[in-house]
């Protein structure tokens, strides 16, 4: 009979090559994944708060201070807001200019480090960048803030304004 085929032979299929393709992927892609890692930069943001009570005053720590960077384009400025008198929240204010047309993160961390030892208790900065401001300038004007490397070998580190708070200007 013409229609009808006459015996099938089955096909058989090389997997050898599919199975190769597998076996080089899975070690690329667990080496890729072990490179990977996330890091997270602890920062807030300030909040938005109703009158609360105004009838309590609250309790007065005369050696902490909120300390405020803002980053310009020609350098940080440095203010500061507490319950000092405003004579002495002057004096902390300052400016640091850019040096070679570049931020000088190692002064601005000096200065940190004598603001901080003057009021050993604060433990907040806000830092105001301006539109301009690059992003790896905002971490590095951070971590300046944040905490002082007394050791690479040791790795040991002093910790600064541990609170940084990243709002603009109004």
């Amino acid at each position: 009979m013409p229609g009808i085929r006459e015996s099938e032979k089955p096909v058989n299929l090389n997997m050898v090559p599919i199975m190769n393709l597998f076996l080089a992927m899975i070690p690329f892609l667990l080496m890729c994944a072990a490179f990977f890692q996330v890091s997270v930069i602890n920062a807030s943001v300030p909040a938005l708060s109703e009158g609360g009570d105004q009838d309590q005053e609250p309790k007065k720590e005369l050696k902490k201070v909120t300390l405020n960077v803002q980053i310009g384009t020609n350098g940080f400025t440095i203010s500061a807001s507490g319950d000092q008198s405003e004579d002495e929240l002057k004096k902390i204010g300052g400016t640091i200019p850019k040096k070679n047309n570049q931020y000088d993160f190692d002064k601005l961390a000096e200065r940190i480090k004598a603001i901080h030892d003057h009021y050993p208790k604060s433990d907040t900065v806000i830092l105001l960048p301006g539109k301009d401001t690059l992003y790896d300038t905002l971490v590095k004007t951070m971590d300046a803030t944040r905490e002082r490397i007394l050791d690479k070998r040791l790795d040991t580190r002093e910790h600064l304004f541990t609170n940084a708070v990243v709002s603009s200007i109004l």
